[in-house]
């Protein structure tokens, strides 16, 4: 019998002794020790009774009872101790439970207290119970009382599923682990005794069961841990994605700064330069003709120094993208080397340049082709003070070969390792021969590798060295996303819906922005703007104007130099994007408009799309001035529907010639869509007049006339007056619809006829609508009836709301039409006319706009009648 209750404890100690090398190898940290704990003790325990029923010996049974008993000792605390550490409680009272549990081992070795010794029963050899035994087991029941009030107490917080049933499986485990409690008290002598029972196998079956359990919630628990970390490291790395992100555009936002602040001094001083160099300042002394030509040189210099910088600091930012054009490129090396030829004569050194291989035409970043040209170049021009330049085109297989060499100073192998090197030199003593910031072969390379391609260099000290290029011949193939052609039809597919916006995108020269000259354009940005007020507008105004132009630049230095630039054009100069949308708002539309990318409040993209997005200017020229170098960042501000750029730092000249070919061909245009609608707005005005009697042809031509002296008298642009003129016209054009019953009937009109005659805007805007002239024309004749109060008809807006040349048409009409005489009632007195409109002051009409119609110095509104209509003043 005794090797039959053997049994169940050596089945238990091998599933714990299994257990903990399971939790050994797949748990991590306190969680680990905590329950490698638990199963040691249980083991201990198990593995004691199977000895002491396998033995069955009565010399041996005392020692084996107490060493299992060491281990029984520590379990209800371990468990505790599991289900304390899974719920993350505070650890304080286990420090006092393991000390009464050290009290209790000392307690079973030092007396019997706690056990007795062992007497032989049915099953084999138990251990009697002592006194101790009974505290000990009250100290369990505190224990497995204090774990199911915390489990309770969890679990109806809980919330979540998983957590739950987690929480579950450890009721039922302690739950078992207390039924397994019954073994100490049923199978003890006395008991045994008394009720003539012995139960030695339920306690160990349940204590099984319940390991069984608790290992179950032990997995779950696991199992819910690692999706935590899982999630906690999703967490985590989705945080640093952003930080990447976020460094990476203030890497972009620092690089663009940096531009923007090192290039406006640079414009500034080579503007001022050229203006003395090309004589607008006046004579200038030969003596100091010098000093200024060395300055403008050292500008240059300096321009690249920085230019250097830049790109270097975009590769190393991750900036750098390619823009592929499809271009001939022998043509362009040749120009590229072309453009050394006037240095390296003055040198008596033999620049050449041979295609050795045909071609064609291949897709290639033209910047990047050119950077890494000039840079080998005018390496190879400073390193050879006499000999041969060469550089040399072929085909090999799929790869492009250019080759540059020369016959110069060459390079040791220890100068040839670090070539490439950001800021290396091979000589960078202080008295070294030849200057350089050490960055121009660290450009190459880096545009060499953005483009696939790579870059070898032979080198022999005295005897010269060739760098030998190789880019793919497929290049588009491999950046599909950076060819131009894809992003032209980007930019196709988000063009406005207006015809001579269409018209722009075709005429856009973006083939030819690899074409600007360095020598000619120097490529600065913008510097220490100091911010202006929104609201703080320049006006300048030349006695005869050649235009109007609204410029958009926050730096007080640069808007200094443009006015001068600029003489002769009337200037409007807006300290941000947002303060020139206001002018524009405000009634004054420009003949082009300037404008810097990098302002503060509204920047140059924004309001140039908002310019393209307006069907009023949707029109209207733009030429951005941008600091950024990068070929990408141009074709940027063209696809958003600019006519042209300037990049910083540039020639006033250039300034004025890009100008002025905008303005021209803009107006050039604009009077060929104004004489093919003219002929379309003589016949709806021919129309209209045949449809009415003489009286409302004299009509409109009156307040056209009214409309245009007050438009003038506002200060109003030309281009803007001669529109309020041509569009107060046809104001009436949509009395076209009125039945002519109700417009000439010389009695009151019925509330039904008044709504019908209050649809004449709606039918002059949709007659007028198909007009180029719009949108002037049409507002006229659309909002003419509204009134400054928001009373009018038809949208009942009120004040600045209603365009500025609808509230100047509605005084005109008005005026003509109480002065003058209807079917149904005479002409007002005029002297009752003028006090008619200064009661509607404030009311009907704008109150500046009337104070300027009805001022006695200028008179405009007496203007148009006759001598004998006057008489009634005098």
């Amino acid at each position: 019998m005794q090797y039959l209750s053997a049994i169940l404890p050596l089945f238990s100690s091998i599933l714990f002794l299994g257990l903990g090398i399971t939790v050994y190898f797949i748990s991590k940290g306190k969680l680990r020790g905590v329950f490698l704990r638990f199963c040691y003790f249980t083991f201990h325990w198990q593995f004691s009774w199977f000895v002491l029923f396998s033995l069955n010996s009565s010399n041996y049974s005392d020692l084996i009872c107490k060493i299992g008993y060491s281990g029984i000792i520590f379990l209800p605390v371990v468990f505790y101790e599991t289900v304390v550490h899974y719920l993350d409680l505070s650890k304080k009272p286990l420090t006092w439970f393991y000390a009464a549990s050290i009290g209790f081992l000392i307690s079973l070795w030092a007396s019997d207290l706690f056990i007795k010794g062992a007497y032989l029963q049915a099953f084999g050899y138990y251990p009697e119970a002592g006194i101790l035994h009974v505290v000990y087991m009250m100290m369990v029941c505190i224990l497995m009382a204090i774990i199911f009030f915390i489990l309770y107490r969890v679990l109806k917080e809980e919330k979540n599923p998983i957590k739950r049933a987690q929480l579950k499986f450890f009721f039922i485990s302690t739950i078992l682990f207390c039924f397994s409690a019954l073994d100490y008290v049923l199978n003890y002598p006395f008991v045994v005794n008394k009720l003539n029972i012995q139960l030695y196998p339920i306690g160990v079956f349940f204590l099984s069961f319940s390991m069984l359990v608790f290992v179950i919630s032990h997995f779950m628990t696991l199992n819910l841990t690692l999706e935590k970390r899982v999630a906690l490291k999703t967490v985590q790395l989705k945080d640093s994605i952003t930080a990447l992100e976020e460094s990476a555009r203030v890497k972009k936002d620092f690089i663009a700064n940096v531009t923007h602040e090192l290039r406006t001094p640079l414009t500034l001083i080579r503007g001022w330069t050229d203006f003395i160099i090309e004589g607008e300042s006046g004579k200038v002394p030969d003596n100091l003709m010098k000093i200024i030509d060395k300055v403008g040189l050292q500008t240059l210099n300096l321009t690249e120094k920085i230019n250097e910088l830049l790109k270097i600091s975009k590769f190393d930012a991750g900036m750098q993208k390619l823009v592929l054009i499809e271009t001939d490129i022998d043509n362009d090396i040749s120009q590229i080397v072309s453009s050394f030829k006037g240095l390296t004569d003055q040198s008596k050194i033999d620049l050449d340049y041979a295609c050795e291989s045909e071609i064609g035409n291949i897709f290639i970043d033209k910047d990047k082709l050119k950077d890494i040209l000039n840079n080998l170049i005018r390496n190879a021009y400073k390193f050879t003070e006499k000999g041969k330049i060469r550089v040399a085109l072929q085909k090999t297989n799929e790869w492009m070969v250019i080759k540059v060499e020369d016959t110069g100073i060459g390079m040791s192998p220890k100068v040839l390792k670090n070539i490439f090197q950001r800021f290396h030199q091979g000589d960078s003593s202080s008295t070294r021969k030849y200057e350089g910031t050490g960055l121009g072969l660290a450009i190459v390379k880096d545009c060499v590798e953005i483009m696939h391609g790579s870059i070898l260099v032979e080198s022999v000290e005295s005897k010269g060295t060739i760098f030998t290029i190789k880019l793919p011949m497929d290049l588009e193939k491999q950046e599909a996303e950076s060819v131009l052609e894809n992003r032209e039809k980007e930019r196709r597919t988000k063009q406005m819906d207006y015809g001579s916006n269409e018209r722009r995108q075709k005429d856009r020269r973006v083939t030819d922005l690899a074409k600007i000259n360095n020598k000619d354009i120097i490529r600065i940005s913008a510097s220490d703007k100091p911010l202006s007020s929104q609201k703080n507008i320049k006006k300048i105004l030349p006695k005869n104007s050649m235009g109007v132009i609204l410029i958009a630049e926050d730096n007080t230095g640069i808007q200094e130099f443009l006015s001068i630039a600029l003489k002769g054009y009337t200037l409007f100069i807006a300290s941000n994007g947002q303060a020139a949308w206001e002018v524009i708002q405000e009634g004054t539309l420009p003949d082009l408009v300037i404008s810097d990318i990098m302002m503060p409040i509204m920047d140059g993209y924004t309001l140039l799309e908002t310019i393209r997005t307006h069907k009023k200017t949707a029109t209207l020229p733009v030429i951005i001035i941008t600091s950024l170098i990068e070929q990408d960042d141009r074709i940027k501000s063209l696809q958003l529907g600019a006519d042209d750029y300037l990049t910083k730092p540039f020639h006033h000249l250039e300034l004025q010639a890009r100008v002025k070919n905008v303005l021209s061909l803009h107006r050039l245009e604009r009077e060929t869509t104004r004489s093919e609608q003219l002929e379309i707005f003589l016949m709806v005005l021919a129309s209209v007049i045949e449809s009415k009697d003489k009286y409302t042809g004299g009509h409109v031509e009156r307040v056209a006339n009214f409309a245009r002296d007050l438009a003038i008298k506002a200060d109003l642009p030309d281009t803007l007056t001669n529109d309020i003129f041509m569009g107060t016209i046809v104001h009436d054009v949509g009395k076209i619809g009125i039945k002519d019953e109700v417009l000439n009937k010389p009695d009151k009109l019925t509330k039904e006829e008044f709504d019908h005659i209050k649809t004449h805007p709606v039918i002059g805007k949709n007659l007028l609508s198909k007009l180029k002239i719009a949108p002037i024309a049409v507002n006229i004749a659309y909002y003419h009836q509204e009134k400054w109060n928001g009373k009018g008809y038809p949208c009942g807006i009120s004040k600045t709301d209603i365009p500025i040349e609808a509230r100047i048409s509605t005084i005109a009409d008005f005026w003509d039409a109480i002065t003058s005489e209807r079917p149904y009632r005479d002409a007002m007195p005029l002297e009752k006319a003028i006090q008619v409109m200064n009661e509607e002051r404030g009311k009907s009409f704008d109150p500046r706009l009337l104070d300027l119609f009805m001022d006695e110095n200028d008179k405009l509104y007496l203007k148009y009648f006759s001598k004998d209509r006057l008489k009634e003043l005098a």
